[in-house]
């Protein structure tokens, strides 16, 4: 009983581990998620900064107009000093970031941060590049990794161009804003370990707690109580099944004689040679403790009368064998035994029965004593 429960708390040990595991991998593909979902949103706002930029420069462009509403030539809207400069100005965030206003033929409008160069070619051979193959997306060849966005302003030829390092597109979720949801995540991670640690621990005391309660000190075999849960347990599976259930009860016939005249500590030596006597004589499925005192008892499932008489006679062998000559007992300790054997019969009438048979032997076992002694 006491293995299956301690594989029943280690098994809740595993399970909470487990369930640890799992919450752990679950908010880490939650945070990979949101900083990559975070990133979509970041480059769709700023496609969207750079077309609602592209629709304030059309409305800033219409005085550039010629009075018969053909546009004027590129060269009418200069590249610094105008409204059109600043829209331009108007659209960037950072510092780094770059802005320009070009014709089809990829003259510069306005720029911003200002520049001396015509063309977007030659202020930005990449960017010129990559908007020849893209509306957005990456600038290729860029010195550092840079995004670009592209928006055509409505009732001109012109599009405005804006271009930023990754490293300030993404400054808001990178470096240790995007470090610290991972840290969140090793501290819950290290104190959900802390939680499994505590439990594991509070499991194993309450089952060492659990087991001192069913377990006698001194000889380390189960206790009455644990015996007598057991020996419930047996019977009931006897009757179930018709299988038969023997019960040896077992009294040590000089023990307060050892007691009394060498002490309680010799006595303690015989009850713990006794218990080492029955770990030793008995069978594996065999179940033994400590009734009190003197007495132990010994519950032997599917063993009949004749299978508990050899394992009492093998029992009581061994124990004639134990040399405690030093406390007065030459031949080893001397017992009496009691057997019952049952299959369809209450925990409480085979003990009974073998507290009866354990009375018989004992007076069997003084009368023996006293004839020999008148011979």
């Amino acid at each position: 009983m006491s293995l299956v429960l301690a594989a029943g708390r280690s098994r809740s040990t595993i399970v909470a581990a487990g369930a640890l595991i799992a919450l752990t991998a679950t908010l880490a593909l939650g945070i990979v998620l949101s900083q990559r979902q975070s990133r979509e949103q970041i480059v769709s706002s700023f496609g969207l900064r750079g077309t609602s930029s592209a629709a304030l420069a059309a409305a800033i462009a219409m005085p550039y107009q010629t009075a018969s509403g053909r546009r004027a030539s590129s060269a009418a809207y200069p590249t610094s000093g105008s409204s059109l400069g600043a829209v331009v100005d108007h659209t960037i965030s950072y510092r780094q970031h770059n802005v320009y206003l070009v014709d089809p033929a990829g003259r510069l409008l306005a720029a911003s941060p200002k520049t001396q160069a015509r063309t977007l070619s030659v202020a930005d051979p990449a960017l010129a590049r990559s908007l020849g193959h893209a509306s957005s997306g990456n600038v290729d060849g860029a010195p550092v990794p840079s995004s670009f966005t592209s928006a055509p302003v409505p009732g001109t030829s012109w599009r405005l161009v804006v271009a930023v390092p990754d490293s300030r597109l993404f400054a808001s979720i990178d470096g240790w804003t995007a470090v610290i949801p991972w840290l969140v995540l090793g501290l819950v991670s290290v104190l959900g370990l802390g939680v499994v640690a505590l439990f594991a621990r509070v499991t194993a005391l309450s089952r060492r707690m659990g087991e001192t309660a069913r377990t006698d000190e001194l000889t380390g075999l189960s206790n009455r109580r644990a015996v007598s849960e057991q020996l419930a347990r047996a019977a009931a599976h006897a009757r179930r099944r018709g299988e038969p259930l023997s019960v040896l009860m077992i009294d040590l016939d000089r023990f307060k004689e050892t007691n009394d005249r060498y002490g309680h500590a010799a006595g303690d030596r015989v009850l713990r040679a006794v218990a080492e006597c029955m770990r030793g004589a008995l069978r594996a499925e065999d179940l033994c403790g400590r009734w009190g005192g003197d007495e132990f008892v010994v519950l032997m499932p599917c063993a009949d009368e004749q299978d508990a008489q050899v394992v009492a006679e093998r029992l009581a062998q061994v124990a004639r064998e134990v040399d405690l000559s030093d406390i007065g007992l030459e031949q080893g300790v001397p017992m009496s035994i009691g057997l019952a054997s049952a299959s369809l019969t209450s925990a409480e009438e085979i003990v009974q029965a073998a507290d009866l048979a354990l009375y018989e032997a004992k007076a069997s076992r003084r009368a023996e004593r006293a004839l020999g002694a008148a011979h």
